[in-house]
């Protein structure tokens, strides 16, 4: 069945005027087992935009897991001040490596990760391509994004760590570039809270270090997301970044989500089983908010939307925040 969701053309607090998308872009990937490619989105406007690293999923659908997915949530912080650049990871469906005979895969993690920081290092590559956002840049603020497999990426940016299951060392891969990020639906801690199939195929799970994980993150999770193919414990597994890592750490609890919150993975995707366009438009509203507040753009932004929030009547979120 296909799950069609819808999402608002502005978002609160939003800039007024059309968006600029352009994919593929290349960017430099020496030794890459394939090229680098990017979408950018950005408004058309004069402001200074600040940058947000969009990292899709590992989900079974074809194009969700690249440059391709995620239109809705790349569109609306956009519309939000930002320029959203999403690169297409090896793990994506569309290159076919999941089976590739690959130390990393079929989760690419490190890879992934790797990514994020290639993008930041050659964010030059838009001057060509897009003159008038290259422009605007603002690289100073800077943060990242994650679904699910993405949330993992963004945590691993961001300072948690991993352990490499091949050589049992933490992995370090924070960028200091990154300010601030927000993880959705993204895997929890390892040990006994996995179950022994994902154990077994995805090795990287089983043990993740999130007390190094000190920059200011947003972790959105779903109370529905139970994900009982990877964890035992249900669906507070999602809500591990925020527990266990230092603050500060801010996070909203989605009442009645599953693992596409709404269906923030695109406009029409199969994989969306908990498909509520107000949900997937809150999700959506707070991230950008969050950011906002984070990057400096409106420091005001976050507060006033929490506000709303527990103002709303039907009570679709819980935010925690601890310092």
């Amino acid at each position: 069945m296909t799950r069609h969701i819808v999402v608002p053309t502005r978002a609160s607090g939003a800039l007024t005027g059309p968006l600029v998308s352009v994919a593929p872009v290349a960017f430099p990937s020496e030794g890459r087992p394939a090229e680098l490619q990017v979408r950018v989105t950005a408004p058309v406007t004069e402001h200074a935009l600040p940058v947000v690293v969009l990292s899709h999923g590992h989900g079974p659908s074809q194009y969700a897991s690249s440059l391709y997915g995620y239109a809705s949530l790349a569109n609306y912080l956009a519309a939000s001040g930002f320029a959203v650049l999403q690169p297409t990871h090896l793990d994506s469906m569309t290159l076919g490596l999941r089976d590739a005979p690959a130390t990393e895969a079929p989760l690419y993690w490190r890879s992934r990760a790797r990514d994020v920081s290639l993008v930041l290092d050659h964010l030059d590559v838009l001057t060509d391509v897009l003159p008038a956002v290259a422009g605007r840049l603002d690289v100073a603020n800077v943060a990242v994004v994650g679904h699910s497999m993405g949330g993992h990426t963004a945590g691993m940016v961001l300072g948690s760590r991993p352990r490499d299951p091949a050589t049992g060392q933490r992995v370090d891969a924070r960028d200091a570039r990154v300010r601030a990020g927000v993880m959705m639906a993204a895997p929890g801690r390892g040990g006994d809270a996995l179950s022994p199939g994902a154990a077994n195929h995805y090795p990287v799970l089983s043990d993740t270090d999130f007390s190094t994980m000190l920059s200011p993150t947003l972790v959105i999770a779903g109370d529905q997301d139970h994900a009982r193919h990877l964890n035992v414990v249900g669906a507070e597994w999602q809500t591990d970044a925020y527990r266990l890592a230092p603050g500060p750490k801010f996070l909203l609890a989605v009442h009645g989500g599953e693992h596409s919150l709404g269906g923030i993975a695109g406009y029409d995707v199969a994989e969306t089983t908990d498909e509520d366009l107000p949900r997937a438009a809150m999700v959506m509203r707070m991230t950008a908010a969050f950011l906002r507040t984070q990057l400096g753009v409106d420091s005001g932004a976050w507060a006033r939307e929490v506000d709303w929030l527990r103002s709303e009547p039907a009570h679709t979120a819980t935010v925690s925040e601890k310092c």
